[in-house]
């Protein structure tokens, strides 16, 4: 049965990521926005701090959000926001503040251009490093497409913890591909609730359970 998954996953993560992937990026550019993936060597970024660049925006991030009900109280920030592809499909919904967090001063020129020529104005982009950003009081839900290694993540769940104690709220965290999955449920904070299966790469969706002792 284990061969049999993964096959069937291999198959589903060629479908869904490479050729509609495809599709889309070439859908899109015909209208002059860029979502093409990016390597770190090509951005001159470390591999330490950051992954290569993949877009993560389109039908299957929006049924996520539509199955997550998500509404005009939820404000929400995309860690390793690139080149703003998860963003402009994050902008149809009606999310009371939407920002995006992006190391790469390339990537937010990219991703700046993208929304300009999208004509979507209500997205914020944010400049810096996720193991230093702590700003989370403001929002309710993270999105986030397998962006960094495993010691990154780990700062970003303790910012996360860090910030349901300073204001006890629901913080809702989805995860696309989550290969540190351990990290965010390892001090049993954030729970795993849901698991959207219908993509290339799996979504996991995590909520805070309670605010840290």
């Amino acid at each position: 049965m284990g061969v049999v998954r993964a096959c069937r996953e291999a198959c589903r993560y060629w479908v869904r990521e490479v050729i509609g992937g495809a599709g889309r990026r070439a859908e899109l550019r015909r209208t002059g926005i860029d979502v093409g993936s990016v390597s770190l060597r090509r951005l001159g970024l470390d591999p330490v701090r950051a992954h290569n660049h993949a877009n993560s925006g389109g039908p299957d991030l929006e049924l996520v959000l539509r199955e997550l009900g998500v509404g005009p109280d939820d404000s929400i920030l995309d860690l390793g926001s690139g080149k703003g592809g998860a963003l402009l499909s994050i902008s149809a919904f009606p999310f009371r503040r939407i920002a995006g967090l992006e190391l790469s001063h390339e990537m937010l020129d990219i991703a700046r251009a993208n929304l300009e020529r999208a004509r979507v104005a209500n997205v914020e982009l944010i400049q810096g490093d996720a193991s230093e950003f702590t700003d989370y009081d403001g929002f309710s839900y993270i999105y986030m497409y397998n962006p960094f290694p495993c010691a990154v993540l780990r700062c970003v769940v303790d910012g996360l913890e860090a910030s349901v104690r300073r204001t006890p709220r629901t913080l809702t965290v989805i995860y696309k591909n989550p290969r540190f999955h351990e990290e965010i449920v390892r001090n049993g904070i954030f729970a795993l609730v849901r698991r959207f299966d219908h993509s290339g790469h799996p979504y996991f969706v995590y909520r805070s359970t309670r605010a840290p002792g």
